[in-house]
């Protein structure tokens, strides 16, 4: 260290400024690595590192001191602080290899070169050249404090801490807490707390003794336990809903427990707006059977009426000519007798005969009409009796399901003839089923009108409820 006795005055004072920025950026740097969040003995040996790197710093500053109050007192003494030294690096040799060992990381060898180059035996066998490594030392080692003080500053950013996992866990609108098998809680968020406090009227230490009470259904007044969906939930005076789910957790071969508390008020009210819903489908579905019921007995009575009155013209014209003979005062013809009740019952029976197919499909079209139902039919029923008749019945039942069970107010009906078969098929813009369909007495009974006269009949879901009739042997129409 001679040789620094030789430098200049600005060389000196250099020097001196770079000792002490070396020790306040060591500083800095041991006080971040003590700050950070995690432990563990891989963190306390860097810790511990890094406070012996600051005192070989400081026993560098020594000795350039004893050689600054050397040169001003005209002194040429030989350097001192050899054993501080060598003790310094001696401490930092045996941390860095226990680093080393539990970090598995070669980093804290630069730390043992670095303190290598400022013993006293390095300083015996290079004589005049260990000024120049003396300073290459006090170079790394600023540069070495400001890398380590980033990687702790970017650790304690990224770290979690007890305080930052409270206040995320606070900050959570579900309720959480974590306790011991014996109930003993380790952790509670604030929402859990409120909750503790609405449903049971104050905070409970015991969290085995608090999901106890839920089950027994111990609860303040305002609050109701109800069951849904094979879970219970709590309806809180606030109108909210909340769920509990009681789970066990292993962590390092340790059991704890974690209760959570998940807010399912929308659903909630979801499920509830749609249980009205369907309940008012269901009634308005039996209206509309009742009504549908109705119309099918005003068509009957309307077919009774117009029985009647073709009975009171019939018989009126009947009694009419009789009278008429009888008041001309002409000799009553037996011949003539004889065919008026002959013909009397000929006319009568001819008009209690059935309406023709085609006439009572009108007429159903007629009758959903006036309850706001629209029956598009393309196409016109089979000339043959039966097959027309066979075609009106099935489009009669059709037309009375997708009212009554999916709510169609638009139905269409398509009928046509082709490759020698008579094809029918039928859809709606009603609900489709959310069930598979389990044939009940309307679709067999389709189905037994259908097949003894050779035809098939099929129903489809997807994309739209659709009913299809296929008929062989037909090539006109009415």
């Amino acid at each position: 260290m001679i040789e620094l006795y030789t430098w200049p005055e600005a060389a000196r004072l250099l020097l001196t400024l770079l000792i002490a920025l070396a020790v306040l950026l060591q500083t800095a740097a041991m006080v971040l690595s003590f700050q950070r969040h995690e432990s563990g003995p891989g963190h306390w040996g860097e810790n511990c590192l890094e406070l012996l790197v600051l005192m070989q710093i400081l026993a560098c500053s020594a000795l350039h001191g004893q050689i600054h109050h050397n040169y001003f007192n005209s002194l040429l003494a030989p350097t001192g602080y050899g054993l501080l030294r060598i003790l310094c690096f001696a401490a930092i040799v045996l941390m860095a290899a226990v680093v080393m060992l539990l970090k598995r990381k070669p980093w804290p060898l630069l730390v043992v070169l670095t303190a290598a180059l400022t013993l006293p035996m390095l300083e015996t066998a290079c004589g005049n050249a260990f000024a120049y490594l003396y300073v290459a030392a006090l170079l790394v080692y600023p540069a070495r404090s400001i890398h380590i003080g980033r990687l702790r500053y970017r650790e304690i950013r990224t770290s979690l801490s007890a305080l930052s996992i409270k206040n995320t866990i606070d900050s959570l609108h579900t309720g959480v807490f974590f306790s011991e098998p014996d109930g003993f809680i380790l952790l509670l968020n604030a929402q859990m707390h409120r909750l503790m406090q609405a449903i049971s009227g104050g905070m409970r230490r015991n969290g085995n003794r608090f999901y106890e009470s839920l089950l027994a259904g111990d609860l303040e007044p305002g609050c109701r336990r109800v069951e849904f969906q094979g879970q219970i939930v709590y309806l809180l005076p606030d109108q909210t809903a909340w769920m509990f789910t009681r789970t066990e957790l292993r962590i390092k071969s340790k059991k704890y427990i974690q209760l959570t508390a998940t807010d399912i008020t929308r659903r909630w009210i979801m499920t509830a707006e749609l249980q009205r819903q369907e309940a008012e489908l269901k009634s308005k579905g039996e209206e509309l059977s009742r009504s549908i019921a109705s119309l099918h007995t005003l068509s009957q009575e309307r077919e009774t009426q117009k029985a009647k009155m073709r009975a009171h013209d019939v018989l009126g014209q009947r009694l009419t000519l009789l009278l008429r003979t009888i008041r001309s005062e002409q000799a009553l013809d037996y011949e003539l007798l004889r065919s008026l009740a002959q013909g009397l019952l000929d006319d009568l029976r001819t008009d209690q005969t059935a309406p023709s197919p085609q006439d009572e499909l009108e007429g159903l079209r007629q009758t959903f009409g006036s309850i706001g139902v629209d029956i598009e039919v393309q196409g016109r029923l089979p000339q043959d009796r039966i097959k027309g008749r066979l075609f009106a019945d099935v489009i009669q039942e059709s037309v009375t399901n997708a009212v009554r069970h999916g709510f169609a107010t638009k139905i269409w009906v398509r009928i046509d003839c082709s490759a020698g078969a008579y094809h029918l098929q039928i859809t709606n813009n009603g609900y489709p089923p959310t069930r598979p369909i389990v044939e009940g007495g309307g679709i067999s009974g389709m189905r037994k009108l259908v097949e003894p006269c050779g035809g098939a009949l099929a129903v489809t879901v997807r994309p739209s409820f659709a009913v299809s009739v296929h008929l062989p042997g037909g090539a006109d129409h009415v």
